[in-house]
């Protein structure tokens, strides 16, 4: 009997064995850096911690690669004014095209091509103009009106050319300048995505301070939850929306900001105004693609609700969902089922009733 029992023993331990090898433990590797101005958290999940651990890093570096060829803040002379793509462009503007990355050519050609969509409302040559706003400074000021009009003179989508066969951008007016501010981040948290992808992880969570990017569904196996904040309550959420295998980008007016007599002052320009826009407290474009939400976030706060809502209904596979300044939350009619709004969150919802 006691044989028996020992060879019991025995086939237990190899079933467990041979289960624990089919289905090894899933454990979480998390990190956080501070990137393109934000703090960028990449959760990922499998069963190599060490695996995880060298994706993550791969993936960091991907994003900060990014930055640096888009980054257009740089001194000259500096080492990141040299490797800046964006720093040569905006350099040789009205002088001759420059040869950049093959990224940076993605980057605008998408750029440019979503600000003739939009008729301008997102713009990554608005750059003249926001130097003029000091959102990062200690003392933020007003510009006065006829310095934006002048800037808006060196502003303009239409000046810039992007060609693919040369590898060559040209600004074709001198003082014009990239700016893409409103763009790279996106675009960097989505080659993120393609190294995590590309390294074999099936599960995975990217924030990119209002940039999210998913991989598969979170550990219990359903859509990622992602919160939409409140635009007037610290660290409130008026509700969430689900994202599997997708991206959830927000642009609102309570990222950076300043105000005076009563006003608030934002850093996302209306680039055919020159000021900050004031249709809209925040806008939050669900679709695949982190780098095409990011720019449709952009312009979708920029235009008047009805006109952002026509442009992702327009869209293949692109959601929108509004937070008005008069306090209304709208959304296209594909979100419904997917979001789930806090009916105490102060803000008037009546789509979904």
């Amino acid at each position: 009997m006691t044989g028996w029992k020992a060879l019991l023993a025995c086939l237990l331990l190899v079933a467990v064995m041979v289960y624990a090898w089919k289905h090894p433990s899933e454990v979480e590797y998390s990190s956080q850096q501070f990137l393109m101005d934000t703090f960028v958290t990449v959760k990922v999940y499998g069963s190599d911690r060490g695996h995880l651990q060298q994706s993550v890093n791969e993936a960091f570096g991907e994003m900060r690669r990014i930055a640096e060829l888009a980054d257009h803040f740089p001194q000259a002379g500096t080492a990141a004014y040299r490797a800046s793509d964006v720093c040569a462009i905006n350099e040789k503007a009205g002088i001759r095209p420059v040869r950049v990355h093959s990224d940076t050519i993605t980057m605008l050609t998408l750029a440019r091509q979503y600000a003739e969509l939009s008729h301008g409302a997102f713009d990554p040559a608005i750059g003249a103009v926001t130097d003029l706003w000091n959102f990062s400074g200690d003392n933020p000021v007003i510009p006065v009106s006829e310095s934006i009009r002048q800037r808006l003179k060196l502003s303009g989508f239409r000046y810039l050319t992007v060609n693919r066969d040369n590898s060559t951008v040209y600004v074709r007016k001198k003082g014009v300048k990239l700016d893409l501010g409103a763009s790279a981040k996106g675009y960097a948290t989505e080659k993120a995505y393609q190294i995590l992808k590309r390294s074999g992880i099936d599960k995975a969570l990217i924030d990119a301070g209002g940039n999210i990017r998913t991989i598969g569904t979170n550990r219990e196996g359903k859509p990622w939850k992602i919160g939409i904040k409140d635009p007037r309550r610290e660290g409130g959420l008026i509700g969430t929306v689900s994202v599997e295998n997708g991206s959830a980008v927000t642009s609102g007016d309570y990222y950076r900001f300043f105000e005076r007599d009563g006003s608030r002052y934002h850093h996302i320009l209306d680039p055919r105004t020159g000021y900050p826009g004031n249709h809209t407290m925040s806008a939050t474009v669900v679709t695949q693609d982190s780098a095409l939400a990011d720019i449709l976030s952009t312009a979708c706060f920029v235009l008047p609700p009805s006109e952002a809502l026509a442009l992702a209904t327009g869209l293949k596979e692109v959601d929108l969902l509004l937070i008005t300044s008069d306090k209304k939350i709208i959304h296209t009619p594909t979100l419904t089922g997917r979001i789930e709004i806090n009916p105490n969150s102060g803000y008037r919802y009546d789509q979904g009733r």
